[in-house]
């Protein structure tokens, strides 16, 4: 399934229209909080532990 960013839900700033010279440029502040939900989230994956049901948090 290929899902365009409008039709995911998340938390996190959509840097979708952001080339990595434009992102480069932008303030850090703006970004704060989608790199701290980010970095969490990459700390402390998502596993699958029923088996056939999506992934859950495991903390």
């Amino acid at each position: 399934m290929d899902l365009s960013p409008g039709d995911v839900e998340t938390d996190l700033i959509d840097l979708s229209k952001l080339s990595l010279a434009m992102l480069y440029q932008c303030d850090e502040s703006v970004l704060a909080n989608s790199v701290k939900t980010l970095l969490r989230q990459v700390d402390r994956p998502r596993v699958n532990l029923g088996g056939s049901g999506p992934p859950v948090r495991v903390d």
